[in-house]
């Protein structure tokens, strides 16, 4: 299911397609007032309407402009302008005859069934075409959209609906919201997968709902990246049961994008089998920055899939005597209480550093193993912030140790009026340097000391995005 988008029409229109197979019509009134398609909260193409025999127009290059303000694909073809999920039909303009709407839209499921035509009473006029408001009324009726005059302007009302995501980027569902108006086109990368559920364009949020013949009980490896600039990229965590994946993410980029899906078999070494893959996932909201993208959950940080996570963030702060947060000073002492902790309780895996074979490992699976390397332990601090609501950010740079300047990685988290900085791996005291043991003791040395002493030992920190 390919989603195209037409863009610089009019020329190509009045190029292509006969005006002499359309009425050329005299103005009844007020002919070529100005207005403006709109789409509230996104953006609107200005028209010059035409008044033709009691009946209003709107340029066909600004009603092609107007839905892609929407992201709903489009094409005209030999058969008139197809507009929604579009059928496999010859990318050819029409050349005689009246000009209909052909709109696909999902029926149940994964289905896209024909909902036309639509006839658009076409008009051609000073080397234009001209299509009737009223057939675009009917077509946005026939998506559930609602549309009214405001003025000179013409607007789809409440095209983006109200969806709430929690602030980890991952819903445990598949949400479906009013408004929802495309299936996930997905290819499936095994046989048997099957998918139910709808998407919306103008929101950040994909809900996803996978079903596998395999049964498959563990981890899907969700990867989001765009289309346009492959450095942008995001993959999530979500768990599937018997085969079935239920969740909804959050669309991190703006623009086309590639989601791929995929089953973890071997979490260790990240052996993964694709499921499901598409490249024509649309998202008109804003690329989050760095920052946010840095707040989200992902494949590594998966604190939210596991209940017993918030609860352990909890009886730490609580095991210090802390009250919970009221003042920055207190979100320092819980900073400081979590850093501790993970410094304390995950034991640093000697022979994964030393020997190069560092494993891939969900904070989940740190806290089960209570081992890891540096990436592990800042992703448990963080985890665990999050948890309690502090918002925390893995760093990558450099870190001077034993061995002199190598990656590392620390934490930040945000106390309500500061980004405090730690790094729970340097506080924890190992007496030995071999195999996998606990530390002897935990200092504070590295938890937010001034800058100049913490770059004594770290550099070129930026923001990890998991």
């Amino acid at each position: 299911m390919r989603r195209r988008a037409i863009t610089a029409l009019g020329p190509l229109v009045t190029a292509w397609i006969s005006l002499a197979a359309f009425p050329q019509q005299a103005a009844a009134s007020a002919d070529g007032a100005r207005g403006a398609l709109a789409v509230p909260g996104v953006g609107q193409v200005a028209v010059a309407w035409q008044h033709i025999d009691g009946r209003v127009y709107a340029p066909l290059s600004a009603c092609v402009a107007w839905l892609n303000l929407m992201h709903i694909p489009q094409a005209l073809t030999s058969s008139g302008w197809v507009v929604g999920d579009l059928p496999s039909f010859p990318q050819s303009l029409p050349k005689t005859g009246p000009l209909y709407i052909w709109y696909w839209q999902p029926a149940h499921g994964d289905e896209v069934t024909y909902g036309g035509p639509i006839d658009a009473h076409v008009i051609a006029r000073n080397g234009q075409l001209y299509v009737d408001v009223d057939a675009l009324r009917q077509l946005f009726a026939a998506f559930h959209v609602a549309t009214e005059w405001q003025g000179a302007k013409f607007a789809a009302l409440d095209p983006v609906p109200p969806l709430s995501i929690p602030s980890s980027g991952v819903a445990p569902t598949a949400a479906q919201a009013p408004g929802d108006l495309w299936p996930e086109p997905w290819f499936y990368g095994e046989p048997g997968v099957t998918s139910s559920a709808l998407y919306n364009p103008l929101t950040p949020a994909l809900p996803i709902r996978l079903q596998t013949p395999d049964g498959f009980t563990g981890e899907a490896f969700i990867t989001v990246r765009s289309n346009d600039d492959p450095s942008e990229t995001h993959s999530y965590s979500a768990p599937m049961v018997h085969g079935r994946l239920d969740t909804t993410i959050r669309l991190p980029f703006q623009g086309t994008l590639e989601v791929q899906v995929e089953e973890v078999l071997n979490a260790t070494a990240l052996q993964r089998r694709t499921i499901a893959y598409s490249r024509a996932i649309e998202s008109a909201a804003p690329s989050l920055g760095l920052q946010a993208l840095g707040l989200l959950q992902s494949w590594f940080i998966n604190a939210n899939e596991s209940p017993a996570v918030a609860q352990l963030a909890s009886s730490i702060v609580k095991q210090a005597g802390i009250t919970r947060a009221q003042t920055p000073q207190q979100v320092d002492a819980e900073i400081r209480a979590i850093s501790d902790w993970a410094s304390q309780n995950i034991w640093y895996n000697w022979p994964a550093y030393l020997n190069n074979q560092v494993p891939w490992q969900q904070m989940t699976t740190t806290l089960a193993l209570h081992r890891g390397v540096c990436q592990d332990i800042s992703g448990v601090a963080a985890g665990l912030l999050r948890a309690l609501g502090i918002p925390a950010l893995v760093i990558q740079g450099q870190g001077l140790g034993e061995l002199g300047w190598g990656p590392h990685q620390w934490d930040e988290a945000w106390d309500g009026a500061r980004w405090v900085t730690f790094d729970p791996t340097f506080d924890a005291v190992y007496l030995s340097d071999r195999g996998v043991a606990p530390p002897s003791s935990v200092r504070d040395t590295d938890f937010d000391p001034p800058p100049s002493v913490f770059a004594q030992n770290h550099r070129g920190g930026e923001i990890a995005d998991w």
